[in-house]
């Protein structure tokens, strides 16, 4: 769902839990800016080189319909493969609990390879022309995402609240309070100035844990033609770590508003992640 990757890399532009931890009551760091830009730059450095999993994800999309109508879909199961290598592909395998059959299972996965098949073959076959192209979009896309990165730490304030141990991971927790007048260059920055919330970073590492935030304020989505989040509404990010590498646990998102038409809606869905494995390319 697009929305939900804009919130994904939102919340990426920001930081990022397993279980609850001890909350101790010392001096915070040294310098709360340069934690940030650090924690900001292990972002960058997360999406520039990731570390590759496999692994499972359950959740329900949220739709629009074109009369304003917000519904949640049904649980879906899917494994998420690097493949091709480097991209992930989720995989359905199962909807509201019961797997695919079989016969179902072998026709997503014969149209998926011939996809990969295909887009071998347009790259084999660009022109110099096209090729430019393609990495040109490869490039413009990196470059909105550090401006994301930027508009974060330009917007939100770090405000340090305590230290905690959580699966014997020392984090550093700060609430997030934005800058209205902030002078960002993206659409998401200007979103981020009616959120605030909290998040936990590695005090030694600097990498994401969770972060929570809540709308201040209502939130247009699509100039408001599509809908408006009420106030209250969030999302709350968690990560783990496995075989040394922070990873998704679980997303939670919970809102109300009104869409076109004035339909309210309220919702709640939890997307999980687990069964994480890492992902080691194969060797000719």
């Amino acid at each position: 769902m697009v929305v939900a990757a804009r919130v994904a890399l939102l919340v990426f532009a920001l930081p990022l839990l397993t279980a609850a931890g001890s909350a101790v009551r010392v001096q915070p760091p040294p310098d709360l800016e340069a934690f940030a830009r650090k924690v900001r730059e292990v972002i960058r450095l997360e999406y520039a080189d990731p570390i590759r999993f496999n692994y499972t994800e359950e959740g329900r999309d949220v739709d629009i319909s074109m009369f304003g109508k917000v519904s949640v879909g049904p649980l879906q199961t899917f494994e998420v493969r690097q493949n091709p290598p480097g991209e992930a592909w989720r995989r359905l395998v199962a909807i509201d609990g019961k797997p695919l059959a079989a016969a179902e299972l072998a026709r997503r996965d014969a149209e998926h390879e011939r996809k990969i098949r295909r887009q071998a073959e347009r790259e084999r076959s660009e022109t110099p022309r096209q090729r430019a192209a393609r990495l040109k979009k490869d490039a413009d896309e990196r470059r909105e995402r550090d401006e994301i990165l930027d508009d974060a730490e330009r917007v939100f304030a770090f405000t340090f609240v305590s230290r905690e141990t959580v699966d014997g991971e020392p984090l550093i927790v700060v609430d997030l309070t934005p800058r209205p007048n902030a002078v960002v260059k993206t659409s998401e920055g200007e979103r981020m100035k009616r959120f605030a919330g909290r998040l936990w970073a590695g005090e030694r590492d600097y990498r994401l844990a969770r972060v929570r935030l809540h709308a201040i304020d209502s939130v247009s989505v699509g100039w408001g033609v599509v809908a408006k989040v009420e106030r209250g509404s969030g999302f709350d990010f968690v990560r783990k770590k496995v075989a040394g590498a922070w990873v998704a646990s679980r997303l939670t998102i919970e809102g109300s508003g009104n869409t076109l038409l004035f339909r309210s809606f309220e919702i709640k869905t939890v997307t999980t992640y687990a069964n994480h494995r890492p992902y080691a390319a194969a060797v000719d």
